[in-house]
């Protein structure tokens, strides 16, 4: 059995592994240069700075055992964050026995472990699927890929959407505006902060994450740096706000939360359209065609987290084994 996969973040790439291990071959396409989606970093500071996920956590026996894997492989380790909360103004710790992992070096390493560069096509955007006897995939720049038995949308349910022309019933049941964006900049700091804290949940700001990367195992810099998330909220009314306008606001942000002048070095800016799942809506679970061998999968499907990514891709994965 041959697969196409389009999506090669987390969803995608846990399900991809699934059907390598079960004997199909596996072909990931992503319109990214990079694979792990929003569990990717990128090298700046000195470091792997995380600007999409934060850390994961683990709930599920299944993924127990694969992070308890990683774990002997040296691909994650537990983060041991001071966490505090920000709220009517007042900085408080917040303690919880939650226990929080990272990838090492970076997010994005034990997804990626083991996968040949020559299974993936990246900076490929698709932009039409066909099913004629087999799935035929057809990019924006005019590439086309053909003899796929079987078909894994691994993507925002907005973008997988689109690609669903030929499945009007599966297209209805996709939840186009579940994702919600997020806005995500990382500060370099010319001097250190000195609270304790080294994450912080935030109410009633324009942030609602902020956390010392250059705590994180395996993330040690020269100079302290900073990945601060802007609420679903503010991400929406300033999708077009420049790195420069978010980086002063961070700035300002982190000055008033810790009560301390803070100034920046450099700064890295992050959109993410489709990260953050609105809690208001119900959860749809893996997404089946009743007419083609197609899936739809992500962390979406089970109400978004770095697990529920890893679990959607598993499901997903035997799904196309009996579609």
């Amino acid at each position: 059995m041959r697969v196409a996969i389009v999506g090669a973040g987390v969803a995608g790439l846990s399900c991809g592994q699934a059907l390598l291990a079960a004997g199909a071959e596996v072909h990931w396409f992503d319109k990214s240069r990079a694979t792990a989606g929003r569990a990717s970093a990128k090298r700046v500071f000195g470091s792997h700075v995380d600007l999409g996920a934060q850390y994961f956590t683990v709930r599920q026996l299944a993924f127990r055992q694969q992070v308890d894997l990683w774990e002997q492989q040296q691909l994650v380790a537990p983060w041991p964050a001071q966490l505090y909360c920000f709220a009517n103004g007042h900085l408080q710790q917040s303690n919880d026995d939650i226990k929080r992992y990272v990838g090492l070096p970076a997010m994005h390493s034990p997804w990626r472990v083991g996968l040949s560069e020559l299974a993936f096509t990246l900076n490929c955007r698709i932009q039409v699927i066909e099913y004629q006897q087999g799935w035929q995939l057809q990019a924006e720049d005019g590439r086309s890929f053909s003899g796929f038995d079987a078909l894994v949308l691994a993507l925002p349910p907005a973008q997988a959407a689109e690609l669903l022309a030929q499945d009007d019933d599966l297209r209805q049941q996709v939840p186009t505006s579940l994702l919600q964006p997020c806005q995500a900049i990382a500060l370099e700091l010319s001097e250190p902060i000195t609270h304790p804290a080294t994450a912080v949940f935030v109410k009633n700001r324009p942030v609602s994450w902020l956390a010392n990367n250059s705590d994180k195992p395996g993330r040690k810099a020269e100079r302290q740096h900073w990945v601060l998330h802007f609420t679903p909220e503010f991400s929406q009314q300033h999708l077009t706000a420049t790195a420069d306008e978010l980086s002063l606001l961070a700035q300002a942000e982190l000055s008033l939360l810790f009560q301390q002048d803070v100034q920046v070095e450099q700064s890295v800016h992050q959109r993410w359209l489709y990260a953050i799942v609105d809690a208001e809506q119900p959860a749809p679970g893996v997404l089946i065609s009743r007419r083609f061998p197609c899936v739809l999968t992500g962390d979406w499907c089970l109400g978004g987290r770095v697990e529920n990514a890893w679990l959607a891709g598993q499901q997903a994965a035997k799904a196309v084994l009996h579609v």
